[in-house]
């Protein structure tokens, strides 16, 4: 039982010292990229930090659904990438954003949301 709890404090604990090692490298990628990236790292991060963690029974009878608006979470962050390149679309025009912590976001519960899918069994 006491290992149990230890590893409940020291995992996520452990998870943060690969994460704040990479961060430099992400800012090294560029505006967007760097912030997609450390988006899809976090919403992993989360979407495993449970199972890591001992929490193994998982009883979600529509978790296998999350791939739709995960889905449609990528469609959106394509469409920031075209607009980003310049391309001029009306449609690109109403999700164009030059705001990063939106695209860490957007791409943080895209992640957590695919890996949560798949830790179902039920996945993609």
């Amino acid at each position: 039982m006491f290992l149990r709890k230890l590893t409940v404090i020291v995992l996520p604990l452990g998870m943060l010292l690969p994460l704040c090692l990479l961060m430099p490298l992400f800012a090294s990628l560029g505006p967007f990229f760097g912030n997609l990236l450390l988006g899809a790292v976090l919403g992993v991060m989360l979407g495993l930090l449970l199972p890591l963690a001992g929490a193994t029974r998982l009883r979600e009878p529509f978790a296998h659904l999350l791939w739709v608006p995960a889905a449609i979470l990528v469609l959106v962050l394509i469409g920031q990438y075209l607009a980003s390149l310049g391309t001029d679309l009306p449609l690109l025009r109403l999700l164009a954003t030059q705001d990063a912590r939106v695209i860490t976001v957007e791409s943080a519960f895209a992640a957590y949301m695919i890996a949560f899918s798949l830790r179902t069994g039920r996945g993609i």
